[in-house]
């Protein structure tokens, strides 16, 4: 899979069909829509493709980063394996924002990335104040060979979607947020020096500072998988404040590595959220801490 870099000036000379949406969390909607665009760029013997924002479009007009499920390093290597061909990866800005939902479809999509098909979900938007939706596409469904609008995909009769994800793991129901993303839910960050309690009382743990705005998983403790230079280690996970040892010291994610006794400080690691242990305590001492946590390792080894 080719990952290309473009602008509003760039003109593309590849002909591909193009699967378009935010993609956050690349779920099982999102998996329906690119297993389509792959199936019809087949049909018409192009490459299928996707256009990908450097950042969420959201970011442009709100003062808080969006909470993303998957940042692109992510999303890039879950599409690879799912067989796309080609990922466009554009800022998105505030000339893009203006553009008419004809000039996005004619110029940029027709014209500069020669596309010749397209696939969206029901309920796309895009252009200017989003006044582009699925029935302005079907209209114009002449300046392309093939169109195809995936409905919505649901579970137990409930509509999948990147919200109700991060509902999900806000509170702490990894399984259900696992299932509706076909995989374990995800984060990637650094591992940084901390205070070294958990080595003193003989539970070392992996400090991560994250790379990205991800949703923070409810506060508790969790059976993670932590991956380690392409290596996969069991882990048991807290996340949270740490209200036992600490004050107002910002939300902290320390996992405990199994039987691991390596240097990992400034690493690059991924964390990988299996289930649901316990939520946060504040405990009365350290010792009380200590012993909840060697119940919470027992509970993780035993998964």
């Amino acid at each position: 899979m080719k990952v290309i870099e473009i602008d509003l000036d760039s003109v593309v000379k590849e002909k591909s069909l193009i699967a378009l949406g935010n993609f956050d969390g690349v779920h099982k909607g999102h998996i329906e829509l690119i297993d389509t665009a792959i199936k019809r760029a087949k049909e018409l013997d192009v490459k299928s493709s996707a256009l990908i924002f450097k950042e969420h479009t959201d970011n442009l007009v709100n003062i808080n980063k969006k909470e993303i499920l998957t940042n692109n390093k992510t999303k890039f290597e879950i599409f690879e394996n799912l067989g796309l061909d080609i990922v466009y990866l554009i800022d998105f800005t505030k000339e893009f924002m203006a553009y008419s939902p004809m000039k996005f479809l004619d110029d940029f999509l027709c014209k500069s990335l020669n596309v010749i098909g397209v696939v969206v979900g029901y309920d796309y938007t895009y252009g200017y104040k989003k006044e582009g939706h699925v029935n302005f596409l079907l209209d114009n469904k002449n300046l392309f060979k093939s169109v195809d609008i995936i409905a919505p995909v649901k579970n137990q009769n409930i509509k999948i979607s990147s919200s109700l994800i991060r509902d999900l793991i806000k509170n702490g129901n990894l399984k259900k947020a696992n299932y509706l993303l076909t995989r374990p839910y995800k984060i990637i960050g650094e591992v940084i020096h901390a205070k070294g309690l958990g080595k003193k009382m003989g539970y070392p743990t992996a400090n991560l500072k994250l790379l990205d705005n991800y949703v923070i998983p409810r506060f508790g403790v969790y059976d993670t998988d932590i991956i380690i230079d392409g290596k996969k280690y069991k882990a048991s996970t807290s996340v949270g404040t740490n209200p036992t040892v600490e004050t107002n010291d910002g939300v902290k994610i320390e996992a405990h590595i199994l039987d691991f006794n390596k240097d990992i400080y400034g690493k690059v690691v991924e964390l990988e959220f299996l289930d649901f242990i316990r939520p946060e305590i504040k405990f009365d001492n350290v010792e009380e801490l200590f012993e909840q946590i060697s119940r919470d390792v027992d509970v993780t080894r035993r998964r």
